[in-house]
Parts: structure tokens; C-alpha cells; sequence
């Protein structure tokens, strides 16, 4: 008989602006199983201020839910685990560093702070993993804590859009009293306006597809209709919802059934966002998916580990796009990466397939421009929205194309963000090597490590062969000076 393979268990870990939720799932065949769930309602956002600053005694309830969450993730390997902060942390940016560190300390991973389109592609990815038939065009819908995503897509997603829609940060900005209606003031209908007016131009976002709704406030409404189950919504069931609900006094004064305590002071301003959604994009009926963020993240880790890596893809689709030289990636490519097995026998798979992608990009910016090639290549990496990729993952590639040649900017390290000099210094050597485009061997060249220095030694012959790049070599031994870890130039 055939030996049957192990089953492989996932964790994904969503940390949103209104509520973490923990999934483990494992895969029996191609059909994903969850194993166990769980979630706490922190609302993060609640505890971010105007200048982006996350209150303390939020931040001690947001850490004590990763606590909690903790001993599920201790069983499995670093790379079957994966974390992701959405919107509130991409609000906090830098300043959020503080939780960020402790959370990793309490996890034993990292948090990786993903894009509003990278969200929306994951979402995207776990609704369709629950959906029934033959590929039909969709729309599928998320209204979270912080902002909401909408997606537009048949067997793959054709268009993202992640709007500063949110339950909780419109609760702050219009419910912060828990007034719902008061004297001349309906602040529901202000809201439901204010989010009508983020939606205009994008009503082709639904039109002729199926419409499919996902998560926690999408989840509450449906409940409210169908005695606490999850069901679908139709147009009229929740235009008489709105109309009921904008005619309360107060938050505390909603009687709904179906209607959970936990949900009940972001129910108003999640309905209002909802409801908005219906009214812009006319839609008559939106069905209700029990997966969405969660089981995204666990497909695409499964890919990453199994040969489905999408952000390979993503950087791939770049260099055909922008037409990048593939014989000098391969150049630069093979001889960075022996570069670097000659300074660290053992260095990680993470690390070296960042190196691979930075120099399949080093040159995109030569698409547009010759002079400034590295800082238009770097800020395109940057800004770009990269499917797969977290931010720190991009600033990472962004900082070794921007540094490829030339003076060494200082990198403004934060959390997730320290690069590595050591992939920096063979991507700058093997463009070094092959800047005429020619190739070269690295036959009488060895890098190492001197424990307080780099030491490259050459052999004489190879640079009396190449006096052009022995100079350049010259130039970078200089520009490592100021370094931390300067380098050694040595003909022997």
C-alpha cells in the first residue's frame, strides 16, 4: 500500500480592528478542514487616536487575547503559522512598534501588516473556498472594523477596492455617544450618507454578479433576519432594518432579535455601511459566507510550502510586464546566490528567496527611467500593491533595489524591518560582476566573514582580466566604510 502523508495543520490569525480571530484548519485531500476556532473582540481601533497612537489599556486587552491564543500556535512549525494585522495596524504604521514587538514576543511569530488590495485578495481567496457550482462572476463583500474590502472576480479576482469604511471607526466618528437619532440629528443617516459618498463610481463592482457577504458585521444583520442564523439578505428585508434602526434613540435601546451583545455597539454604524453597499451598487440579495480572511491566509500559506507561492507569481507578472532583461536577472541571480552559500553555508529559504526576487527586480525601474532607476524601482516596489506580499516584505525588496549600486542609504529600521547587510552585499557584488552584462565565472573569488569584517579575495589574474571591475570593487570597499560591517578588498 501506498505510504499516506502526514496531515498538515495551519494556523492564520487575523488581527482586525474590531475583533482577532484565530483559525487552525488542516487539509484532507484538496478540502480544507477547520479544527478550531476562536475570537475576541478587542477593537483596536477604538483605542486609536488622531495621531495614530494606540491607547495602552487597549493594546493590554489586544495582548492578553494573543495569550490566549497562544497555546494553539506553540504546536506548529514557525512556517505553518501565519499573523496579520489589517487596517488599525496599518493606521499606527511605526507607531505601533511597541505592541507590535510584544505580540511577537507572546506568539513566537511575526505580524505581518498587509495592504488594504492584499487583504481584500485574501478575503477574496477564503469566500471562494466555500463557494458552491462552476466559476461564475462574484462580488464579494467585507465589512470590517476598520475599513471594508469588495472584491469583483470569476476563477481569479479581476478588481480589489478597500475603502476607509469601518463598524467601529464610523461607531467613534458617528455613534461615539451611542446616539442614534437625537432632536434635528439623525446620525444614522449621516452615516449611512457619509458611506454612500466613499462608494460613488463603484457600483459596476456588482453588477451582473452574484453578490456574497462576509464576517462580523455582514453576519450580524443576516442573524437579525433569520433567528440568529446565518442566512442571505434581501434588499427589502434590510431597507426596512435601516429605516427601523435610524428612528432609535440610542444604542442601548436596540431590540433585535438575533441581535449578540458583543455586536450591539458597532451594529448601527455596521448596518449603516451595509446598508449604503445595497442602496450605491443596487443590489436586491447578497448571500452570506461562513469563511473570509481567515481561510484565505491558510490557503495561500498551504501554497507558499507546497510550490503555489503567489507572491512568485506576482513577481513574475512584473518582469513580463515591464519587458526586465532575464538573461542579466540569471547572471546576477547566480552569482548572488553563490556569493552568498561562500559567506553563510546555511542561510534561511525566506532569505534567499527574498535575494531571488529583489533581483528579478533590481531593474524594473529601467522601464521608465535610466538616471534615477534604483529610486523609481524602489518606490514602484514600495507603493506598488503586490499580491502576497506584507508591507514589510516589500519595503525589504524596495531598500536592496534602492541600494543595488552607489552610496548605502541607512535604512530606517522599525518593526519587521531590519535588512540583512549580508543580501545587500551579494546583490551589489553580482551586479558588480556582470555590470557590463557579461558573464563571468567565480573561479579565484571567495567572500567570507571575519567575524568584524567582510573579506572578499580575489585573485590577481581575474582582475587583470577585468580592470574596469576592479575598479568599481575599489569604489565599493569604500562605500562599506561607514558600514557597521565595512568590506575588505584582497588580491592575492
Amino acid at each position: 500500500m501506498p505510504t499516506q502523508m502526514p496531515i498538515e495543520r495551519f494556523a492564520a490569525l487575523d488581527l482586525g480592528s474590531n475583533s482577532f480571530h484565530l483559525l487552525l484548519a488542516e487539509f484532507r485531500g484538496q478540502r480544507m478542514v477547520r479544527l478550531h476556532t476562536d475570537r475576541a473582540m478587542v477593537r483596536l481601533a477604538e483605542g486609536l487616536d488622531a495621531d495614530h497612537n494606540l491607547d495602552p489599556a487597549v493594546s493590554e486587552r489586544a495582548l492578553a487575547a494573543l495569550t490566549r491564543f497562544q497555546p494553539v500556535l506553540q504546536k506548529l512549525p514557525a512556517d505553518h503559522i501565519r499573523v496579520v494585522g489589517t487596517n488599525t495596524l496599518r493606521a499606527a504604521a511605526a507607531k505601533a512598534d511597541g505592541f507590535l514587538e510584544e505580540a511577537e514576543s507572546i506568539l513566537g511569530v511575526p505580524v505581518e501588516t498587509i495592504s488594504g488590495i492584499e487583504e481584500a485578495r485574501l478575503i477574496y481567496s477564503g469566500v471562494m473556498a466555500a463557494a458552491d457550482g462552476p466559476p461564475r462572476l462574484r462580488c464579494i463583500i467585507d465589512i470590517g472594523g476598520g475599513s471594508t474590502e469588495l472584491v469583483r472576480g470569476s476563477e481569479a479576482p479581476q478588481q480589489l477596492q478597500s475603502l476607509d469604511l469601518g463598524c467601529v471607526s464610523f461607531s467613534k466618528r458617528y455613534f461615539a455617544d451611542g446616539l442614534i437619532s437625537e432632536n434635528t440629528v439623525n446620525h444614522f443617516t449621516r452615516a449611512q450618507r457619509a458611506a454612500r459618498a466613499e462608494l460613488q463610481e463603484l457600483q459596476h463592482m456588482a453588477a451582473g454578479a452574484e453578490v456574497i457577504g462576509c464576517s462580523g458585521s455582514v453576519k450580524a444583520v443576516a442573524r437579525v433576519f433569520n433567528d440568529g442564523e446565518v442566512a442571505e439578505i434581501l434588499r427589502e428585508d434590510i431597507d426596512r432594518l435601516a429605516s427601523e434602526v435610524s428612528q432609535v434613540e440610542h444604542i442601548a435601546d436596540l431590540n433585535l432579535p438575533g441581535l449578540d451583545e458583543e455586536r450591539r455597539p458597532v451594529f448601527a454604524a455596521g448596518l449603516a455601511i451595509l446598508h449604503a453597499i445595497f442602496c450605491e451598487l443596487d443590489i436586491q440579495r447578497m448571500e452570506v459566507s461562513p469563511y473570509a480572511i481567515r481561510e484565505g491566509i491558510v490557503h495561500d500559506l498551504a501554497g507558499r510550502l507546497h510550490g503555489g507561492d503567489r507572491r512568485a507569481n506576482t513577481v513574475e507578472a512584473a518582469v513580463q510586464r515591464w519587458q526586465i532583461d532575464q538573461n542579466q536577472v540569471r547572471r546576477v541571480n547566480d552569482t548572488a546566490l553563490k556569493l552568498l552559500h561562500q559567506l553563510r553555508l546555511e542561510y534561511s529559504q525566506e532569505g534567499r528567496q527574498r535575494l531571488r526576487w529583489a533581483i528579478q527586480l533590481h531593474e524594473v525601474g529601467l522601464a521608465l527611467t535610466h538616471s534615477s532607476f534604483r529610486k523609481l524601482g524602489a518606490y514602484m516596489i514600495k507603493h506598488a500593491d503586490m499580491a502576497g506580499f506584507s508591507r514589510d516584505e516589500q519595503e525589504h525588496l524596495a531598500y536592496l533595489v534602492r541600494n543595488q549600486r552607489g552610496g548605502i542609504k541607512p535604512p530606517k529600521e522599525h518593526y519587521g524591518f531590519h535588512p540583512s547587510p549580508d543580501l545587500l552585499l551579494c546583490l551589489r557584488l553580482a551586479c558588480i560582476i556582470h555590470r557590463d552584462r557579461t558573464e563571468r565565472t567565480l573561479q579565484g573569488i571567495n567572500l567570507a566573514d571575519q567575524g568584524d569584517a567582510y573579506r572578499l579575495q580575489i585573485e590577481r589574474a581575474w582582475l587583470d582580466s577585468s580592470p574596469a571591475i576592479e575598479e568599481l570593487l575599489y569604489q565599493e570597499e569604500q562605500h562599506w566604510q561607514s558600514q557597521s560591517h565595512p568590506l575588505r578588498l584582497l588580491a592575492v
